[in-house]
């Protein structure tokens, strides 16, 4: 048996299958690893919030989405619907029904915990009516995702006829409602993207660095470009051939590559960390102090652990080299637990008699 149920060869042949099984477990696969970078950097510095909760659920609810999406290919889904097998109708409508609310609801997700995040940079500033119009993109954004995943599970009277059109009954048309979500959720993507940029631009960095952390959230408009793509494929689904297979593929290439772009910014100390490990000498590491004058002297640690690390000749063991510091610290014949010697010396007077002695 192939991948398509009830197909004969040539139709399978037909099918997209490979394109939606490369896009979505690559695309889920990099997604999941990105999301939970984030959380072991934030768990690290024991920064775990609001945005990093709801940036889980977006996760959950992608997964799932794409897991749908692949269901979907072996019912049909990837071939024109004039060469779907006719015995995976039902199956494949209630599939592509069950779907549609985790993809609305979810990509809701990663836009309210991006949200979360601009409010939590600012959360300790004076900028309070900036503070109050994200939580106005907060609320509009997520009430109109969730009235979206709505509008999709009871678009049909009755219910059922969403997942089988042979039930008597009526729905709401296909292309103003799908018209309607895509415009939604294109506004909401571009008033998220922009809405930091003037924060950004007025933060006291230098201007590569500016530059930088505002291409990074324009990073953020590609989901938008998905949006657009998905948008132009409804015309296909309500007035042409009835082929969803990019309108789905699209949707789930905005909703991984939405969470990957949400959590991006976060690793930024993994980064670091790597490239510190790159430029860090083999087995020393070097400190450098910086004087009045501006002068810089590189500066090592010396303990007496390295003591065993001497080099050996034919005239015996090698002292390590000592720096200034060190010669004026440690004297030439130290003890011989290898740490600095003190002496101190203190006076006891009894009956008017003095007695003085050195340790």
């Amino acid at each position: 048996m192939g991948w398509v149920y009830n197909s004969p060869p040539e139709v399978e042949a037909a099918s997209q299958y490979p394109v939606i099984l490369g896009v979505c477990l690559s695309l889920t696969v990099l997604m999941v690893i990105t999301v939970c970078l984030r959380l072991f950097v934030r768990a690290q510095v024991g920064r775990l919030a609001a945005a990093d909760y709801v940036m889980v659920m977006s996760m959950i609810f992608a997964i799932i989405y794409s897991a749908l999406c692949i269901s979907q290919s072996r019912y049909g889904l990837g071939l024109p619907i004039n060469l779907r097998p006719d015995a995976d109708y039902k199956t494949y409508s209630k599939i592509n029904y069950a779907g549609r609310p985790f993809y609305q609801i979810g990509i809701g997700g990663f836009k309210a915990s991006l949200c979360l995040s601009y409010h939590r940079l600012i959360s300790g500033t004076s900028k309070r009516v900036y503070r109050n119009i994200i939580w106005v993109v907060i609320a509009i954004s997520s009430a109109g995702h969730v009235a979206g995943a709505l509008v999709l599970i009871f678009n049909c009277t009755p219910v059922r006829r969403g997942w089988n059109m042979h039930v008597p009954g009526t729905c709401l048309p296909v292309g103003e409602t799908f018209y309607g979500l895509a415009i939604f959720t294109i506004i909401c993507d571009v008033v998220i993207i922009v809405l930091p940029i003037p924060l950004l631009l007025s933060l006291n960095i230098k201007p590569a660095q500016k530059a930088g952390v505002v291409c990074l959230f324009l990073l953020g408009l590609f989901t938008t470009i998905c949006s657009i793509l998905r948008l132009t494929q409804i015309q296909r689904v309500a007035f042409g051939d009835g082929n969803s297979t990019m309108l789905v593929l699209w949707g789930t290439i905005e909703f991984n590559v939405g969470n990957i772009v949400t959590c991006a910014p976060y690793l930024a100390p993994l980064l670091k960390g790597w490239v510190r490990g790159l430029n860090s000498s083999s087995g020393k590491t070097k400190k450098y102090y910086i004087d009045s004058q501006g002068r810089s002297y590189a500066l090592e640690n010396w303990t007496k652990d390295q003591r065993s690390h001497l080099q050996s000749t034919a005239s015996g063991p090698v002292q390590p080299r000592r720096t200034p510091s060190e010669e004026l610290i440690l004297a030439s014949q130290e003890p011989d637990h290898g740490g600095i010697e003190m002496t101190v010396e203190y006076s006891v007077s009894l009956e008017g008699r003095s007695t003085k002695q050195n340790t």
